[in-house]
């Protein structure tokens, strides 16, 4: 009776611990690829950004986006960022851009804590699962960790394509999921930013990050199996 309770709580532990992990691998892929700022220019470079801009959202685009980077990181301030040297110089981002990143910012940080708090309890509750003395935990923990992310690997793939054969839709859905408000409509018009960081960006970025995100997690779940399979082997 013990032993089948056991057996049940590796069974859930692994569960957690793989869904835990594998979605904070989610967000350092994210962290990794959104915050280079050779990525931006390289985009701006491909997709002729800086001809879609004004005179000074041209001039003042790679300082405005190290400003936007740094704003969601923590290491500035505000979003403001003033233009021109005289008493009434413009500024590059307007209010509603500005109100939508504290929304973006907030979202980042809840992401930022996840991720750590998911590495830590995740791996924690793998190391207690994979610590057993018998090696039929070990044996059941490496099959739990393999199927689950297989799972998460489906339900990836899935949104992969569906970004792939609609990325507007895609992206219209995440920001009705994440945010409670339309402040991330913005008019092209009135907009810097939503030129800035058109749809072609945003799609080659998610492009980028799931990319790597199933790298990574595909060799992990390779090497679950492959190792699970020698023990088989081996008795």
């Amino acid at each position: 009776m013990a032993e089948s309770k056991r057996s049940v709580s590796t069974l859930i532990f692994a569960v957690i611990a793989t869904i835990l992990i594998v979605f904070s691998v989610v967000v350092a892929c994210v962290q990794g690829f959104a915050f280079d700022s050779a990525f931006y220019k390289q985009e701006y470079a491909s997709l002729g950004t800086a001809a879609k801009l004004d005179a000074a959202g041209a001039a003042n685009i790679d300082l405005a986006t190290d400003q936007l980077l740094g704003y969601l990181q923590g290491q500035e301030e505000s979003l403001d960022l003033v233009m021109g040297t005289d008493d009434w110089g413009q500024e590059y981002y307007n209010d509603r851009e500005k109100a939508h990143m504290i929304d973006v910012k907030a979202l980042y940080q809840n992401a930022l804590t996840f991720m750590v708090a998911g590495f830590c309890v995740g791996g924690a509750l793998l190391m207690y699962c994979m610590l057993h003395k018998k090696r039929a935990y070990l044996k059941q923990t490496l099959r739990v960790y393999f199927f689950t992310t297989v799972g998460i690997l489906v339900f990836f793939v899935c949104i992969g394509i569906w970004a792939a054969v609609d990325f507007n839709n895609f992206w219209i859905s995440f920001h009705h999921v994440f945010f409670t408000n339309d402040l991330w409509i913005l008019d092209p018009q009135t907009s810097r930013m939503i030129i800035m960081f058109e749809e072609q960006l945003f799609a080659d970025l998610v492009a980028r990050i799931l990319a790597t995100f199933l790298a990574i997690v595909v060799g992990a779940a390779a090497a679950a199996g492959i190792i699970n399979k020698r023990m088989a082997k081996h008795g």
